[in-house]
C-alpha cells in the first residue's frame, strides 16, 4: 500500500507494499493540518430560533399576542422604542428564557482537557467534505452537541384559558416525556477558512483581504467540489454576510418537564396573568472544529503537524476521481454477479436504482425523479460507468427502470460501478428546492 501524492484522500494499492507507517508519514510530510472553531453564537441562536418554531407551532398562527425572550441584554428592547411598549404587553404572551450549560461533555465524549494534539489525531481525512482540485487541499468537520435550557412561559388574562392551557400543554409538549426529531441546519462557515482556501486556489481578495471579490464565481467552485451544499447570506448579528453550510439529518433530542400552573397576580379583589410554564432541554448539533489539510500553515487557532489516523479509505485500480466532464467521483460500490449469470457469458443487465436511494431526502433517485417530471434526462447531472478487468465498459443506461445493460460479456465476475456528479448542479438544486437563501434552519417531517 503507497501513498498517491495526486489523489491524497486515497491511499493506492501496490505490488510493492509499504508498512502503513510509511504511508502516513509520508502524508505527514506532504500535509499540515489547521484546526479551525466555528461561531458557537451562532449555534446557539439557531437552536433558540428552532425551539422558538417547535413551541409556537403547536399553536395556531396568531395565537400569541407578544413575543420575548430573555436572558440577553436587559435593556436591548428599551433602547429605540416606548418604554410602555414593552411593560404593558398584550396576552396571551410568550416569554422564552435560553440558558446554554456550559459545563455539557456528553458524557466527557466533548471534554475539553485533552490539548491540540489529541485533537488533531481525532480528526479523520477520509471524512472530509471538500476537496481542492487545483492543490488538493481538504477540509473535513467534526461535530458535538450543544444542551440548552428552555423555559417557555406563557401568560393569559383569566384561570380558565390558563386551566385549559394547562391541559393542552401537558398532551402537545409531551410532559415527562423526550422526543428525537431530525432537521436541516445552516452551520456557519468561519471566514478566515474561507480566505484561506480562496488564497490556495488562486480567487483574488478585496483590498482590504477580508472577503473573496468575485464571490459568485467563489461559490460555484465551492459548490462544484464540495459532498454539501455552500451558501452565502447575511448574518443577522453580525450585520454582514458569511458562509454556511446545509446539513440534513440533524439529530436534536427533546425532554420536556412537568406543565406548571401559577397563581395568578392579586390586583384589588381580582386575579389576572396566570402562566403556565414549561421547562424543556434541548440536545442541539453543532460544529465544533473544521480541519483544513494543505500544504502550507494556517493560523486560525492551532496549528500540528504531526497528525495520525486510523481509518482510511482504498483506492484500488485505475478508476478515474473525475469523468471526461469534469464531474468528480460520488459513488464508488463493487457489483458481483451471481455464479449462474456469470456462466452463461451473455452481457449483464444491472438494476441500480435502490443505489440511489437514500434515506434522506433530496437523493439522486428523488432529483432524477423531479427532472423526468419535467422531460429531463437524469444523464443531465448523473453519469455512470462500469469497469471490469480494469476496464471501463460500454453500457446503455435505461433511466425508466434504472437498470444498465452492457454490450459486451464482462471477463470478470468483480466490477466496480462508479457514479460521477455534477455536484455544483446537485447542490444548487437543494438551495433552490429547500429555499436555502431564506431559511437557516428546516425541520423534517417529525411526525409526534
Amino acid at each position: 500500500m503507497g501513498y498517491d501524492r495526486e489523489n491524497p484522500k486515497f491511499l493506492r494499492t501496490f505490488y510493492d507494499v509499504k508498512p502503513p507507517i510509511e504511508v502516513l508519514q509520508q502524508f505527514k510530510r506532504d500535509y499540515m493540518l489547521s484546526l479551525c472553531t466555528p461561531s458557537v453564537s451562532s449555534s446557539f441562536s439557531v437552536c433558540v430560533e428552532y425551539m422558538m418554531k417547535w413551541f409556537k407551532t403547536k399553536f395556531q398562527r396568531g395565537f400569541f399576542k407578544s413575543e420575548f425572550i430573555s436572558n440577553r441584554n436587559i435593556l436591548r428592547d428599551f433602547m429605540d422604542k416606548n418604554v410602555m411598549e414593552h411593560v404593558k404587553r398584550n396576552k396571551p404572551s410568550l416569554a422564552v428564557a435560553a440558558q446554554p450549560d456550559l459545563t455539557y461533555n456528553r458524557n466527557m465524549t466533548d471534554f475539553y482537557e485533552y490539548g491540540k494534539n489529541i485533537y488533531a489525531n481525532r480528526m479523520r481525512f477520509n471524512d472530509v467534505f471538500f476537496v481542492n482540485p487545483i492543490n488538493k487541499n481538504m477540509v473535513s468537520l467534526a461535530l458535538e452537541q450543544m444542551k440548552v435550557d428552555f423555559s417557555f412561559r406563557v401568560k393569559l388574562n383569566s384561570y380558565n384559558a390558563a386551566f385549559d392551557l394547562f391541559k393542552y400543554m401537558q398532551i402537545a409538549c409531551r410532559a415527562n416525556a423526550t422526543e428525537t426529531r431530525y432537521s436541516n441546519i445552516d452551520f456557519q462557515i468561519p471566514k478566515s477558512l474561507m480566505i484561506a482556501i480562496a488564497k490556495d486556489s488562486g480567487f483574488e481578495l478585496n483590498n482590504n483581504c477580508t472577503d473573496v471579490k468575485d464571490i459568485c464565481t467563489f461559490l460555484r467552485f465551492l459548490n462544484k467540489n464540495s459532498r454539501l451544499p455552500i451558501v452565502y447570506k447575511m448574518r443577522g448579528t453580525k450585520g454582514e454576510k458569511e458562509y454556511f453550510m446545509k446539513m440534513t439529518d440533524m439529530y436534536i433530542h427533546l425532554r420536556a418537564g412537568d406543565v406548571e400552573l401559577e397563581n395568578g397576580e392579586r390586583t384589588s379583589q381580582t386575579d389576572n396573568d396566570f402562566v403556565v410554564s414549561i421547562n424543556v432541554e434541548c440536545l442541539f448539533p453543532v460544529p465544533k472544529f473544521y480541519a483544513y489539510y494543505s500544504k502550507a500553515k494556517h493560523s486560525f487557532i492551532m496549528y500540528d503537524s504531526t497528525t495520525k489516523y486510523n481509518i482510511y479509505n482504498i483506492y484500488i485500480g485505475n478508476v478515474p476521481l473525475c469523468n471526461d466532464k469534469g464531474w468528480n467521483q460520488f459513488m464508488q460500490s463493487d457489483y458481483a454477479e451471481d455464479d449462474i449469470t456469470f456462466s452463461k457469458k451473455k452481457p449483464s443487465v444491472i438494476n441500480f436504482r435502490d443505489l440511489l436511494i437514500s434515506d434522506g431526502s433530496n437523493s439522486l433517485y428523488d432529483i432524477a425523479e423531479d427532472f423526468k417530471k419535467i422531460f429531463i434526462s437524469p444523464s443531465a447531472f448523473m453519469d455512470i460507468k462500469l469497469f471490469n478487468n480494469n476496464q471501463d465498459q460500454t453500457i446503455f443506461i435505461d433511466w425508466n427502470t434504472y437498470t444498465i445493460t452492457t454490450r459486451d460479456v464482462l471477463k470478470e465476475q468483480l466490477s466496480e460501478f462508479v457514479i460521477y456528479v455534477d455536484l455544483e448542479f446537485i447542490n444548487n438544486y437543494k438551495i433552490n428546492i429547500n429555499k436555502g437563501l431564506s431559511a437557516r434552519i428546516q425541520d423534517q417531517k417529525n411526525y409526534v
